[in-house]
């Protein structure tokens, strides 16, 4: 079996690496859809994907194909559930996908049971055209070794050009902590951190802080706990889904909340080892072996449709 992946709509290395090494006999290529697929349409796409069996597209994928089996994955419905947080190109390109690929789809991935739902929901997608599978977590987040620093920091994922991850509640939240617990511990965001050390600095964390208001798959809680760090992050789309029982969820329009969370874990080291100990018992069900597996799987029922 032949499976082309468009590789032209975002970052799928970690995922074909993964395909092809939990491959037995499927050949996973791929492709990158460009000007020249837009002009020449489906008949195009049919002659660059001939011996293809399922094409799995992207959102700069111009056309359904004609001949493969059509798959896709359905990564954030933020269009649909913040459209106040997007502007008029994205909100188009966004029903442009949905339409184009997402409504003539064969199979699709959904990244969380959180998204699934959404998308059945939303966009009117039959139940059992959609499979949840989960992406993988880089293998770096699960043999970080912890980064050193000469004080103790909480490490949090909010930046001032993302609304989506909170920024504004977390600081609140952080004024309101005690004194001697501010005094104690720095508060650093991932956009701080060189891209290539986030992984020891997430290991080195003493607690790792997510109030995001949506994300499809919460990737950044995650990768907290492949790095053996306790979690707070919020009771909305996907994170308590990701989370569960291993990290502490909180209501993140909740800025007290939010606040009680942080100085609970901050204040008990037994509580931390415990839900760190268990979010890394979690995380094994992040590794992109079983991402692949899963998805070799998908490919294959799409196929014997």
């Amino acid at each position: 079996m032949r499976i082309t992946i468009d590789a032209g709509g975002g970052e799928v290395d970690g995922w074909v690496a993964a395909l092809r090494h939990e491959s037995r006999g499927e050949d996973i290529r791929l492709f990158e859809s460009g000007k020249m697929a837009a002009i020449l349409g489906a008949p195009g796409l049919d002659f660059a994907l001939r011996g293809t069996d399922v094409f799995h597209a992207s959102s700069a994928t111009p056309s359904a194909p004609r001949r493969a089996k059509l798959t896709a994955t359905i990564e954030d419905l933020s269009c649909w559930l913040m459209p106040e947080l997007k502007n008029a190109a994205q909100a188009k390109a966004a029903q442009n996908f949905a339409e184009r690929i997402l409504q003539r789809a064969h199979g699709l991935i959904a990244v969380s049971e959180s998204v699934r739902q959404h998308a059945i929901r939303l966009l009117g997608i039959e139940p059992q055209k959609i499979t949840t599978i989960y992406p993988g977590v880089a293998p770096e987040y699960f043999d970080a070794r912890p980064a050193w620093r000469d004080r103790p920091y909480v490490l949090c994922a909010a930046s001032a050009g993302e609304p989506r991850q909170n920024r504004d509640t977390l600081l609140a939240a952080w004024d309101r902590l005690p004194q001697e617990l501010r005094t104690q511990y720095d508060l650093i965001s991932t956009a701080e951190v060189p891209s290539a050390g986030v992984a020891e600095f997430m290991a080195g964390a003493t607690l790792f802080v997510y109030p995001s208001l949506y994300d499809g798959f919460a990737l950044p809680v995650a990768q907290a706990m492949a790095a053996h760090v306790a979690v707070v992050t919020s009771d909305t789309s996907s994170m308590p889904e990701v989370g569960r029982d291993a990290a502490v969820i909180v209501d993140p329009h909740d800025s007290g909340q939010l606040a009680a969370g942080i100085a609970r874990l901050l204040e008990s080291e037994s509580e931390r080892a415990k839900l760190a100990r268990y979010g890394r018992a979690r995380a094994e069900k992040y590794r992109w072996e079983k991402c692949a597996a899963e998805s070799l799987a998908f490919f294959h029922r799409v196929v014997g449709k």
